[in-house]
């Protein structure tokens, strides 16, 4: 007997009746589930001081705001800037941020209903009778489709959230990459800087040695040599010769740190860049009394964070894989075998609609063992960024505390580059009236080169200690960094303890 479309509709409510209340009796059975199974937060690294245990008292006073001015070196500023839009590795870290932000968004699609529309026509032909006579059909369908997946449980909820933190994580890795980029154009930098100034400086001594040894040659071919000109004369060209040397040397690492800096630029490796300049000072102090909790807006440790966040909502995902799916399909359409305009007319409209719903009850171990893997892929990652925020808190009190040695180690050499140069030109002045000899002239602009260059070096470690200290706080001592289109997530998630090994999961 043909059911009436009032009776149609009659069973279809009762049923979706009947499958609202599976769905409810598995909602509960689910909030046990889930709420059985959270994890309770709990510290990462233990008790941290409140300020850096390399610094000395806090003081009052207004903290450093900008890192890069902070070196008051405008072509330092254009060549960062020059990096950042040109370097071909922060442009493939960029580029896994937009990956990341697509997977979210395919992720995010399948919350909502999916819809499509199918079109077919065909025509056969068939041999009928004794005489075999031929019979064409043409057939004509369209329908439109429509499948949905019903998120009681949060489970694709949780999956979209999980790739919102990868994106998270991703902005941060970029945020990383280009502070680490503009770190390594500074310190490049400075290394060319000085490598011209020792180059100078060995340049200046060794003209001074050439003067020496022409002068004691010219003794030699006057006949006014005595026993020890000789020898004088073998001290001489070993001076000549090893100022030579480091000539050679500084050349040579000047041309590799022009090539260097280039190829962070973007530029093709030519060793051509032009002068920078002088050697930049420094015109800003740490502040004393500097917060600890400054180090968690580095941008690694963000992004590591952000790790163990989607973790946690893919375990979330797994865990619920072993609750029912529900799902609602429907379709409409027409089939014609006569005219394609057929497939149009409303009177023949053929509908359906119908629900699903299923449950896991063999998988031979897969579904358990995906959570077990997901517990332990968690657990990896909250390892890691306690890990990798004792390395960060290292890497701070590391440069905090080199900054004072570095300090005092300048101050010391400056005194002595001072005095060595008066003690060369006092034995030089010395030398000419003839009241000391060659070698106390020689042993003098030995220690003159010697402390000046060593001072030179020392300069260039005081300014990469504070890039370095800069890229350990993740920034300037209290300016936010700033961020790339998307943002940084806000504030520090707690991170939730691992699991111990051997803990149930369930299936």
């Amino acid at each position: 007997m043909r059911e009436t479309p009032i009776e149609n509709l009659r069973t279809i409510r009762q049923g979706i009746l009947v499958a609202g209340g599976l769905v409810a009796i598995f909602f509960l059975t689910g909030c046990v589930l889930t709420n059985q199974e959270k994890s309770e937060p709990a510290a990462m690294v233990g008790d941290l001081p409140g300020t850096w245990m390399g610094q000395g008292p806090a003081v009052s006073g207004e903290a450093a705001v900008g890192w890069i001015s902070d070196f008051s070196n405008d072509r330092l500023v254009e060549l960062v800037r020059e990096a950042v839009a040109q370097n071909y590795d922060l442009s493939a870290t960029r580029e896994r941020v937009y990956q990341a932000r697509e997977r979210a968004r395919i992720d995010a699609a399948a919350r909502i209903p999916e819809v499509d529309y199918r079109l077919g026509t065909s025509r056969s032909q068939n041999l009928r009778g004794a005489n075999f006579r031929s019979v064409r059909a043409n057939n004509f369908n369209l329908a439109l489709n429509m499948s949905w997946e019903v998120d009681v449980w949060g489970r694709v909820k949780n999956l979209r959230d999980a790739e919102l933190d990868q994106v998270t994580s991703q902005t941060n890795l970029f945020q990383a990459s280009r502070l680490s980029l503009a770190a390594n154009v500074a310190k490049t930098a400075f290394e060319i800087i000085e490598s011209e100034k020792q180059i100078e400086l060995t340049g200046r001594t060794l003209k001074s040695l050439q003067t020496n040894l022409e002068i004691l040659d010219a003794k030699l071919e006057a006949g006014d040599a005595d026993d020890r000109t000789a020898l004088e004369i073998s001290l001489s060209r070993a001076d000549v010769a090893r100022a030579k040397s480091n000539l050679a040397l500084e050349q040579r690492q000047l041309d590799g740190s022009k090539r260097t800096l280039e190829t962070l630029l973007g530029r093709y490796p030519k060793g051509t860049i032009d002068r920078l300049g002088g050697i930049p000072t420094i015109s800003k102090s740490v502040p004393a009394g500097l917060p600890s909790d400054l180090l968690l807006r580095r941008p690694d440790l963000l992004a590591a964070e952000a790790q163990v966040d989607a973790s946690m909502k893919e375990l979330a995902a797994s865990r619920k894989a072993l609750l029912p799916t529900f799902a609602i399909t429907s379709s409409i359409g027409n089939a014609s075998t006569q005219e394609f305009a057929e497939i149009f007319d409303l009177q023949n409209l053929v509908w359906n609609v119908g629900q699903n719903l299923t449950q896991p009850l063999l998988a031979g171990g897969r579904i358990r063992a995906n959570i077990r893997l997901d517990e332990h892929e968690r657990n990896e990652l909250i390892h890691s960024y306690a890990e990798t925020a004792m390395t960060a808190f290292r890497e701070v009190e590391t440069a905090l505390a080199a900054e004072r040695y570095l300090t005092q180690q300048a101050e010391a050499l400056a005194v002595a580059a001072s005095e060595s140069r008066r003690a060369e030109e006092l034995s030089l002045s010395q030398y000419e009236e003839g009241l000391v000899d060659i070698i106390t002239l020689l042993e003098s602009q030995r220690r003159s080169f010697d402390s000046q260059s060593n001072y030179l070096a020392v300069r260039l470690l005081l300014l990469q200690n504070r890039v370095d200290l800069y890229l350990a706080l993740g920034g300037d001592f209290d300016t936010p960094l700033e961020l790339p289109e998307g943002g940084l997530k806000e504030g520090r998630q707690s991170i939730p303890a691992p699991v111990e090994e051997g803990s149930a999961s369930g299936e």
